[in-house]
């Protein structure tokens, strides 16, 4: 399987959306009443409990997108890209 290397700004939106959606899933209403909040501004905001599940999802996610060959590129790899 060959390694697909997405921008990071991409990979982590990819990464966190997918996170996200996988925690809203995992604990239904509690996701809105006891994880998150929205601030002052509208933002949607986890509560520190949250941000741990969140961290949590997030790190199994990313080993699951390394698992099926998909990573953040990094500067370095940028630097080792042979141009066809």
């Amino acid at each position: 399987m060959s390694k697909i290397f997405l921008p990071m700004e991409e990979f982590i939106k990819y990464s966190s959306e997918k996170a996200d959606e996988i925690m809203e899933m995992k604990l239904g209403e509690e996701y809105f009443t006891r994880y998150s909040f929205s601030d002052i501004d509208g933002n949607q905001c986890y509560t520190d409990e949250g941000q741990d599940i969140f961290n949590e999802i997030l790190d199994n996610v990313e080993e699951f997108l390394a698992d099926v060959g998909i990573y953040p590129e990094s500067e370095e790899d940028k630097k080792n890209v042979i141009p066809r």
